[in-house]
């Protein structure tokens, strides 16, 4: 995981001039790297999912995600949003870097401490005395992982996504083991919390290998004040979108126990984990690319169109199978004993129709500096879906699915698309015309399987899977192919190959 380049001593890891020779090509063989990467990592990911599913009990799920909950919400103030700050930022100096290294590390600590004194409010308010050490002891990744941010923001600022991506690999097979093996043991939620602790651990030492730079003392004045309200607003905006994406986590785990949690947050996790996949690699490698074409508008208006058809083209089969074939992927992936999750599984696909478009607008929002429009998109998008989240629980689990996914659906991804498309390079209409294509060839893939799946007398879930994955990529590619102003997008996934394989840059290595 070494680094190459040009310069000496700290400042090689802050300098980008370099970048901006075949930045283009940098960014499809970075895109390229990561998601093949991306294999390795879904399939880490798959075996923990299949493997705990069938070691631990929904109970043991519900259980550790009551405090990751919380954990999570306070996972975004480590952070602050300052890696985006770092990533951003077209020039940053060594002493910038060194200041937000402590800044993100005194949170790291004192967020630990925070997370101690809630663990006697997080077992009161669900009634769970267990909670209290699993609480106690996922404080101390805060400590862990707040020495590593200003790493991986350099490591991402430098386009060195070869070198993330063999971290994560490293991290996440080590947590993978790590809770296969402890869950085997019969030690039960407590793999999840090792698999947690672990991840983290490795993340951070990784980094420090792989990224050389060493952080300097503290600087009054180096002028970082920009950076942080940049990084404010970013971290504003996580908060609020993590509390969309955990109050229904909250309010199940309250008024409908552990186990209907643990259906929950396995249908929900097994969802996001493929589209997270694609989603996340892509927008490491587009929002440094995008945040050095900003004074460049055509070009920075044509690599996002074609980002948002990758991400579609790449994103929307997936959502297709989810909804079709709900059942038989819940007992595929989780086994028999899940398959009451298969309901909430498939409102849950429906959801995820519109969040490949919305997902996309924060390489917009934070590669142009505007992390304080998309903090007040997320912000009044959130008012509707939270109320339509508690109208849901107070019915049923698969009630608070139903209205999560209406309620994204239809409202928030169109109040977030009118927000990214009142200023800056890409207007809302422009996402609107790219997207529509696919969402016409999702639909009609769809169709095609419901028609399967109505008239054939397919038994087998493992079988029915692979027929429905075979029927939905056919007629999701046949309909794009019809459509002339979609083949560009399907010829530039054929062009990425060749382009890795010819490139010898350091920088995708």
């Amino acid at each position: 995981m070494s680094i190459a380049s040009p310069d000496h001593g700290p400042e090689r890891f802050l300098r980008t001039e370099h970048l901006q020779q075949d930045l283009g090509g940098r960014a499809m063989r970075g895109g390229v790297i990561t998601m093949l990467a991306q294999v390795g990592k879904f399939g880490f990911q798959i075996i923990n999912m299949a493997v705990l599913a069938r070691l631990l009990s929904p109970d043991d799920f519900g259980l550790v995600g009551m405090v990751t909950s919380l954990v999570g919400f306070l996972t975004i103030f480590k952070d602050l949003g300052l890696s985006a700050a770092t990533i951003q930022r077209p020039e940053i100096t060594h002493a910038q870097v060194s200041t937000l290294f402590w800044v993100n590390a005194g949170f790291g600590l004192l967020l630990a401490v925070l997370t101690l004194a809630a663990a006697p409010l997080v077992t009161s308010f669900y009634h769970e005395p267990r909670l209290f050490i699993v609480t106690c002891t996922l404080a101390a990744g805060f400590v862990i992982s707040g020495l590593s941010v200003q790493h991986q923001a350099l490591l991402r600022r430098q386009m060195h996504f070869g070198a993330i991506m063999k971290i994560d690999l490293l991290a996440l097979g080590c947590g993978t083991m790590t809770a296969v093996v402890t869950g085997w043991l019969g030690y039960g939620y407590w793999a999840l919390v090792w698999l947690q602790l672990v991840l983290m651990t490795v993340t951070t030492v990784s980094s420090w290998i792989a990224c050389g730079w060493r952080p300097g003392g503290w600087h009054r004045e180096c002028g970082v004040r920009d950076m942080l309200g940049l990084g404010g607003w970013l971290a504003a905006f996580r908060m609020v979108s993590y509390w969309i994406q955990n109050v229904d986590n909250v309010l199940i785990g309250r008024f409908w126990g552990t186990q209907s949690l643990g259906y929950y947050m396995r249908a929900y996790q097994l969802l996001v984990m493929p589209l997270s996949q694609i989603n996340l690699p892509i927008g490491e490698v587009t929002i440094p690319a995008l945040s050095r074409m900003t004074v460049e508008v055509q070009r920075y208006r044509d690599a996002y169109g074609k980002v948002l058809q990758m991400v579609l083209l790449l994103t929307l089969p997936v959502v297709v199978v989810t909804v079709g074939a709900a059942d038989w992927v819940i007992e595929v992936v989780l086994g028999r004993q899940w398959i009451a999750a298969a309901d909430i599984f498939m409102w849950l696909g429906i959801m995820a129709f519109a969040e490949p478009v919305r997902y996309t607008t924060s390489y917009l929002f934070i590669s142009q500096g505007r992390t304080k429009e998309m903090f007040i998109a997320e912000l009044v998008s959130s008012i509707f879906l939270i109320a339509a989240i508690v109208i849901g629980v107070m019915y049923s689990t698969k009630m608070v699915a139903i209205c999560f996914a209406i309620s994204s659906l239809l409202i928030r991804t169109p109040i977030v698309l009118w927000y990214v498309g009142r200023s800056g390079p890409v207007r809302t209409l422009e996402i609107y015309r790219i997207a529509l294509p696919f969402i016409l060839a999702s639909l009609l893939a769809l169709a095609a399987l419901f028609g399967f799946r109505h008239a054939a007398l397919v038994t087998n879930p493992w079988l029915g899977v692979i027929i429905a994955t075979a029927i939905t990529g056919s007629v999701f590619l046949l309909v794009l192919l019809l459509i002339p102003g979609t083949r560009r997008s399907l010829k530039d996934v054929r062009q990425l190959l060749p382009m890795l394989r010819k490139s010898k840059a350091p920088a995708a290595s």
